[in-house]
């Protein structure tokens, strides 16, 4: 069989298993939507059907919203409104295109590692370790933009490898534009960006002619052109920016640097990476972490094998896993967003790592063998965990607390009348919109009304729906004016949802 087509057939496998892996049951795990995968399918659904952003621009670069008016990153939200096109507006729906991003980058990873190791195995091996990397599966199952940076930063890498071996000025243009072009997918990108510029200006030092350099300079500046203009026309989104990084709270350069430094070898602490995670079940089961155990051995070997290469690309690898974090610590905190930047460093790090093993010996290749073999292993109990009604009881408190089943409940059952809904249901009036566009049902929008005390008058056969553990709610159902129609709790029995009808029947009521 000839290499074109093996590695034809290779990637083929990587995007089959990858879909089956990463786009199963999105309506189910994770269990519910959070805040932002709301408003980013609201805006995406707006965009797909008039064009226009929830705020009424035409196609704006960035999507504003009320609290928010920095606006939401465009590249998602865009591709998210090109899925919509043929996708159902559902919560499988609309992750759906974030999960199929995932698996390209699994495909890119292929391409890329097969380019800088120059063995189309190791391009497989980095390709599955990728897709078995727990925070990568995570985030690439849920509609969030951090994710959308590393189809990016994989093609500049393969790119800037394919430089390495035939320097021309399209191939270094290229590698400049594809991070050019991050820059609109993720604020943190914003930040990290500039500092692979320089490593690509690095490896280019010395075949790169000056004539190269101006062109390459010109076609990035007129990338940046629609991010310049947004920029200038609001001013707001400056002042939104410059506060996610200014050095908050610091008394003087000394406490800025040691807090800053601490925050950076927190980012390195061994339960972080390997055992526990992120704090937040939004991003981790806390059963494993960013990355799997045989990556606490892969990733050393591998540092050492690269720093020790001559290739440049593998300095910048290199580079990219040690300086990956450097936007949280701008920031002044590890947050998950913002180390997202490290997933691609740190997958061909251990691809070094068990490269290099297996070139040592018989004895080296064995343990290699065993640790990629652990990386499956892991990942299975993993991924059954993540899978399991225990995860997902869970991790509700961190999603939505099965306000959508309730609301959809509310929904079928919505007669003519108002409805109200209780607006200390957390995200409720995003949550509201949403299912009410799953089912057809936007007139129901003009009739609804968000309340904090409970109305003392309502016309007969009114709706409301509130949280039972809240004092609000228990004094409406304690007052005898509305009959209890049905109650929803949520996973885990954390919270139970009631829907109450104020006085005669309903006219959908059961």
């Amino acid at each position: 069989m000839s290499p074109r087509i093996t590695t034809a057939l290779l990637a083929l496998a990587i995007l089959l298993g990858g879909v089956l892996l990463y786009a199963r049951a999105l309506d189910r795990v994770p269990p519910y939507l959070i805040h932002d995968e709301v408003q980013g399918a609201l805006h995406a659904q707006a965009i797909a059907s008039t064009g226009r952003g929830l705020d009424g621009r035409w196609l704006p670069m960035y999507f504003s919203e009320p609290g928010f008016a920095a606006g939401r990153d465009p590249i998602m939200i865009y591709v998210t409104a090109i899925g919509l096109q043929a996708l159902p507006f559902t919560d499988a729906g609309v992750r759906t295109p974030t999960a199929l991003v995932a698996v390209l980058n699994l495909l890119l990873m292929f391409f890329a590692a097969r380019a800088i190791f120059g063995s189309t195995w190791a391009g497989l091996l980095a390709a599955v370790l990728l897709a078995l990397t727990p925070i990568h599966f995570i985030r690439g199952r849920l509609l969030l933009s951090p994710l959308y940076s590393l189809p990016f930063m994989l093609a500049w890498l393969w790119t800037l490898r394919r430089f390495e071996e035939q320097p021309s000025t399209r191939r270094f243009i290229t590698a400049c534009v594809w991070l050019v072009v991050a820059m609109y997918s993720y604020l943190g990108a914003v930040v990290m960006v500039p500092l692979y510029l320089l490593m690509t200006m690095g490896v280019a030092a010395k075949s790169l002619r000056f004539r190269a350099a101006v062109l390459a300079a010109a076609v990035c500046l007129v990338c940046l052109l629609p991010m310049a203009a947004w920029y200038l026309a609001n001013p707001d989104r400056n002042a939104q920016i410059v506060g996610a990084y200014q050095l908050a709270g610091a008394r003087s350069i000394s406490d800025v640097i040691s807090d800053r430094i601490g925050l950076y070898w927190q980012f390195f602490d061994p339960s972080y990476l390997f055992i526990s995670g992120d704090a937040s079940l939004v991003n981790s089961t806390r059963t494993s972490g960013l990355f799997p155990w045989a990556f606490a051995a892969l990733l050393p070997v591998g540092l050492i094998a690269m720093i020790r290469s001559r290739q440049p690309i593998a300095w910048v690898i290199a580079a990219g896993f040690l300086t990956a974090p450097l936007a949280a610590v701008i920031s002044g905190g590890i947050e998950m967003n913002r180390v997202m930047f490290v997933i691609p460093f740190a997958v061909l790090t251990a691809t070094g790592g068990a490269v290099s093993l297996a070139g040592r010996g018989a004895l080296s290749r064995g343990i290699a063998v065993a640790l990629v073999a652990l990386v499956a292993v892991q990942f299975a109990a993993f991924h059954r965990h993540y899978m399991s009604d225990a995860y997902r009881a869970g991790a509700a408190t961190w999603f939505s607390g099965n306000a959508r089943e309730a609301l959809r409940e509310l929904i079928a059952r919505a007669g003519s009348g108002p409805i109200y809904i209780s607006d200390e249901i957390e995200w409720v009036q995003g949550l509201w919109r949403f299912y009410a566009i799953e089912a057809n049902r936007l007139e129901l929008l003009d009739r609804t009304i968000f309340f904090t005390d409970p109305p003392a008058i309502a016309a007969a056969g009114s709706m409301l729906i509130c949280a039972a553990d809240s004092p609000h709610c228990a004094a409406t159902i304690a007052s005898g004016a509305w009959r209890d129609v049905v109650r929803i709790p949520a996973l885990g029995g954390h919270r139970t949802f009631v829907i109450l009808q104020r006085g005669g029947t309903n006219d959908n009521s059961n």
